[in-house]
């Protein structure tokens, strides 16, 4: 009966929706979930199309799977519907009652406050003014009492803690990363939430004893779409020219230019043990040139480093072990270490 968890270990950004896609496919999890809300997106390469994720979880390349919006999860009611449209994925939908809908007058509200636009970097969806006033008990809209979503309501605690104990198979799909955990994270440039493998957890209604794997996400670089801390920012342009462009570090609901820093150690190694990390991820390797679809024995010198320095982290209690890279934008772009 286990339940997978994908954690991003950086900033955000750092391919949790190509990880999320390629699991979800290859190992055929009954039920893929998503939690967090549509500040973040997860972009999957699926079929000769790029799909740009708000709500939908990623695993909907899966077709047999389920997929789950649970009570931690807030949404924008037209994207959503707009998605699972995209997706093919309507008749396999359910949304958690407690799930909140953001409203227009949250997001605007959010759009209008200076301090969270330009000096914290809010992307503007207006998801913290929605948290805020849930957590100031206020009134807010529920997917339960909403027509358009009714039909897709069920109780999703439990449903999953149903079906876990019949061998069912749960990926739990997380947003954003370490770095913005509003518990963890490099305050106040954070996002509104925690953004751990513990409260992706309890915001499904789900508790740790199911978890199997933790899967934490890195890239070889960090990057950054706001404010906030960024180890040996580059800021040449000319430099940052492959990001943006073959890197596509191009916010996927903000379209801002995204910063990019260097690999930061600390950080790493503060999120393998907060989010109990099990399996390590690596994504855009293929940015190192020359490693586009290579094979770990034909890498070049600086993806071998790369990884090298990775071996710290699987020398960090719980021991994580690398089990997947991306070497490429394909869903299947990546090489699957795990026995």
């Amino acid at each position: 009966m286990p339940v997978d968890i994908i954690c991003g270990g950086q900033a955000g950004d750092e391919g949790k929706g190509k990880i999320a896609a390629y699991l979800a496919y290859k190992d055929r999890y009954d039920y893929c979930l998503k939690v967090g809300g549509p500040n973040a997106g997860h972009t999957v390469f699926y079929n000769g199309k790029i799909f740009a994720l708000k709500s939908v979880p990623a695993g909907f390349v899966n077709k047999k799977a389920k997929m789950v919006l649970c009570a931690g999860t807030y949404i924008i009611k037209d994207w959503l519907l707009k998605e699972m449209k995209e997706t093919g994925s309507q008749d396999r939908f359910i949304i958690d009652p407690n799930c909140v809908i953001i409203t227009s007058r949250q997001t605007a509200a959010e759009r209008e406050n200076e301090r969270m636009m330009k000096n914290i970097g809010s992307v503007g969806t207006g998801l913290g003014c929605a948290v805020k006033e849930r957590v100031e008990r206020k009134p807010v809209a529920f997917a339960k009492d909403d027509k358009d979503l009714k039909k897709f309501v069920r109780d999703v605690p439990e449903l999953l803690n149903n079906e876990l104990q019949k061998g069912r198979k749960i990926l739990l799909e997380g947003t954003q990363g370490f770095k913005l955990s509003l518990l963890h994270g490099e305050y106040p440039y954070t996002t509104s939430r925690d953004t751990t493998a513990s409260a992706f957890l309890s915001e499904a209604g789900l508790g740790p004893k199911y978890v199997r794997d933790v899967y934490l996400i890195f890239k070889p670089y960090v990057s950054r779409v706001g404010p906030g801390p960024l180890s040996m920012e580059i800021k040449n342009q000319a430099d940052l020219e492959k990001y943006h462009t073959k890197g596509r570090e191009v916010g996927s609901v903000s379209k801002r230019l995204r910063r990019i820093g260097e690999f930061e150690m600390n950080t790493a190694l503060k999120a393998v043990k907060i989010n109990s990390a099990t399996k390590l991820a690596v994504t855009h390797i293929d940015l190192f040139e020359g490693n586009e679809g290579r094979k770990i024995k034909d890498f070049t010198a600086p993806a071998r480093q790369f990884l090298k320095k990775l071996e710290k982290l699987s020398g960090t209690y719980p021991y994580p072990s690398l089990a997947l890279i991306s070497n490429g934008p394909g869903l299947n772009d990546i090489i699957d270490l795990r026995k």
